[in-house]
């Protein structure tokens, strides 16, 4: 902040003149503070996928490489809610095939995504369970105390023109008090 403040003094010097302190009072929050510089240390980060977050670009895992050592879990969850609509509508042999149909595809998809991140020297584990998107990646990042969320902007349903970021992406954004990549 010093820094910052003696560019400010110089900037305003002759301008400013008793203003300056005013100047200073008002656009501190703005200024970073030298604590403020330094990176987080990144040990374990947490990475929600589902069937709407697509292709994960090779900018991410090059930028996950950044951490090196750092364990990686990919996580799928299938929404519990929907499971139970199709077994109150359909019934519950259909719902048994549903979920095992998307178990098996979560399975795939974080194999997919574990061998690339491993690839990139990260230790990766897998997760897939049925549950609440948005509720269950936050408790998950609070509970155990993940470093970093990396979600994609379509988590939870499929972004449009107008809609650039899925509206869960959001909830869990905003529950969340732990950096964020959002890609």
């Amino acid at each position: 902040m010093d820094i910052f403040n003696k560019l400010i003094a110089r900037k305003f010097r002759n301008i400013a003149g008793e203003r300056y302190e005013e100047i200073a009072k008002r656009y501190r929050e703005f200024l970073l503070l030298p604590e403020e510089f330094v990176l987080p240390e990144i040990h374990s980060i947490l990475l929600p996928v589902d069937r709407f977050s697509g292709e994960i670009r090779e900018e991410l895992y090059d930028t996950l490489s950044a951490y090196p050592g750092a364990s990686v879990t990919v996580v799928y969850i299938s929404e519990k809610r929907t499971l139970s609509l199709i077994e109150q509508t359909l019934g519950r042999e259909e719902a048994e095939k549903l979920r095992k149909a998307k178990m098996e595809f979560a399975e795939r998809l974080a194999k997919e995504i574990a061998s690339r991140l491993e690839a990139h020297g990260l230790r990766v584990e897998r997760r897939y369970f049925i549950g609440s998107k948005s509720d269950d990646v936050v408790r998950m990042m609070e509970e155990e105390n993940f470093d970093l969320l990396v979600i994609s902007r379509s988590y939870g349903s499929e972004v449009t023109r107008t809609s650039p970021i899925s509206p869960l992406v959001l909830k869990i954004v905003q529950h969340v008090n732990r950096p964020t990549i959002v890609y």
